[in-house]
């Protein structure tokens, strides 16, 4: 399960900085959890050290979507026609787009960071807030971009792989996106009314609840451990993201190693060798 968390109840006021702070919480939590259990929770595995806590997490949250979220998604499902729930979903989308135009220019993507700010903005007119997608039939594709991306490509390493209670699996690296994903996102600033934007970050987790839906099934059906398989899932995935397609440079084992074995080949010789 991986979605935002709902806002709290405040007596005025809420603004998009209140699951923020939730995550945030989250966040906190873990690295309290992980330095309270130091050496006890390590594992054999060097991109999850800390597996028994993620594990736990793991369950918790699986827990929470088997008995919150999953009814939800089905029954949105059911009773939202596709194209309302297609509308929903590309208005929720171009609602965060402006985080992937800001990656973009920070990766140094300059064609793509112009080609995405103009969809985004195209969508965000003619298209009535991003509901309609107009951008792609006028050969301006959708991007996926983050800061966890942004950050790998500056040679930032992943660090170890956590499960964040309620919000799911990130690195220590890529847990700076979904705040800076937040800034990126024009509600943020609005401070709207908590009856607003309560049933907006409803309506939007539930959404992308039952968009991962056919993901969440095969891992079920296929994975014989699904905390693994979400794991090797999703450290693939993002390394994937990061190097675009190119085989990487450096082998694995060499993303979490800080020692690596630097001697030269046997067959190269290591002096000139004499006369």
């Amino acid at each position: 399960m991986q979605s935002d968390i709902l806002p709290g109840n405040q007596p005025k006021r809420v603004s998009k900085f209140i699951p923020t702070s939730w995550r945030a919480a989250a966040i906190a939590l873990v690295a309290l959890t992980t330095s309270l259990c130091g050496g006890c929770a390590a594992g054999p595995d060097k991109a999850d050290p800390y597996e028994k806590m993620n594990r736990f997490f793991y369950g918790l949250n699986d827990q929470i979507d088997r008995l919150a979220l999953k009814p939800a998604a089905d029954i949105y499902v059911k009773v939202i026609p596709t194209p309302i729930r297609n509308g929903l979903g590309n208005g929720f989308d171009n609602l965060v787009y402006f985080n992937v135009v800001a990656n973009d220019f920070l990766q140094g993507k300059g064609d793509q960071g112009f080609s995405d700010l103009y969809r985004f903005i195209i969508n965000s007119t003619f298209g009535v807030a991003g509901i309609l997608d107009i951008a792609t039939p006028t050969g301006l594709p959708t991007h996926e971009n983050d800061f966890g991306i942004t950050l790998g490509k500056w040679g930032v390493r992943p660090g170890p792989y956590l499960v964040v209670p309620f919000y799911g699996p990130y690195t220590l690296r890529d847990v700076t996106g979904p705040i800076f994903k937040d800034l990126c996102d024009p509600t943020t600033w609005l401070y709207l009314p908590w009856q607003i934007s309560f049933p907006i970050d409803a309506v939007d987790v539930i959404d992308t609840r039952s968009r991962y839906d056919s993901l969440v099934k095969f891992r079920n059906e296929a994975a014989l451990d699904p905390y693994v398989f979400t794991r090797e899932a999703y450290l693939q995935y993002r390394q994937g993201r990061i190097n675009e397609g190119r085989p990487a440079a450096t082998t694995e084992q060499s993303i979490y190693d800080e020692d690596l074995d630097t001697a030269p080949p046997a067959t190269q010789p290591t002096s000139k060798p004499q006369q």
